[in-house]
């Protein structure tokens, strides 16, 4: 009997060691998996990790959050017709443009940058026109503006077509009155027919050309699809190509592990 007792203690002894080890081994792992440590450890263990960018260099106007001082940029290509690019915007870009701004007076201070670039699929008629309003709101009424023009544009687009571009205007001044309630800066006040103009005389269809064969140089084979970059001295290091309308989570566990690089 007594060694029936010993035999058990000796097991059970066993059986505590094997459990407190795997502990450790498993919060090890976790701990790994958070992304706090060296850059070359975290940029190692995410695809992509040793590819650079080979886009366009990011201006700081066609950021709708962040600025170019950011180590970590989200490039969409995304096209105002798509549905799928209108769940994008709604179920990741909203909640990522939110969760890593510090200033609501001020995107460009951000915890990441978002630069948006167009890509208008051929069988969206409307797309090239909404693409010069946008590109407009920006060149005429500021960075704010254009952010706040592409949320709206989203909002209340039923995709595929569906947008009346008579409502364009409409966009566009709802977007410098959000402006200015959040104590942004614009450019000037918004006048339609000056508006209406640019967009009629598709004044930056060269630009959106420019975007779209960006994106194809970019890997880009149907829409959305972003990039997800980390800047490493002087090079944008590709940290995850994402195809498809993923929600914000997806990217959020990526953008952390990148955010704590020691």
């Amino acid at each position: 009997m007594k060694n029936f007792f010993k035999n058990q203690t000796a097991t059970a002894i066993l059986l505590g060691a094997i459990i407190i080890a795997l502990g450790i081994i498993g919060y090890a792992l976790i701990s790994k998996d958070s992304g706090s440590g060296s850059k070359k450890d975290v940029l190692d263990s995410i695809i992509n990790g040793d590819k650079v960018f080979k886009g366009a260099n990011f201006e700081d106007k066609e950021y709708i959050l962040g600025s170019s001082k950011n180590d970590i940029t989200v490039v969409v290509y995304s096209d105002f017709e798509c549905p799928f690019c209108k769940m994008l915007h709604e179920n990741a870009i909203l909640q990522l443009q939110e969760k890593y701004s510090t200033n609501s007076e001020d995107i460009s201070k951000a915890k990441i940058g978002i630069v948006y670039r167009h890509f208008a699929q051929s069988y969206h008629q409307k797309a090239p026109t909404e693409i010069n309003a946008a590109l407009c709101s920006r060149e005429l009424y500021g960075q704010n503006v254009y952010t706040n023009f592409i949320d709206r544009i989203y909002e209340i687009n039923p995709t595929n077509d569906g947008l009346d571009l008579a409502v364009l205007p409409d966009i566009a001044e709802f977007a410098v009155s959000v402006a200015k309630n959040k104590n942004q800066s614009v450019k000037k006040d918004f006048n339609k027919d000056e508006f209406t103009q640019c967009y009629d005389n598709k004044t930056y269809n060269s630009e959106f050309m420019a975007n779209m064969q960006d994106a194809l140089v970019a890997g880009l084979e149907g829409t959305p699809y972003s990039v997800i970059t980390y800047k490493d001295n002087n090079d944008q290091i590709v940290v995850a190509k994402v195809s498809g309308a993923q929600d914000a989570n997806y990217y959020e566990s990526i953008i952390d592990r990148l955010l704590n690089i020691k």
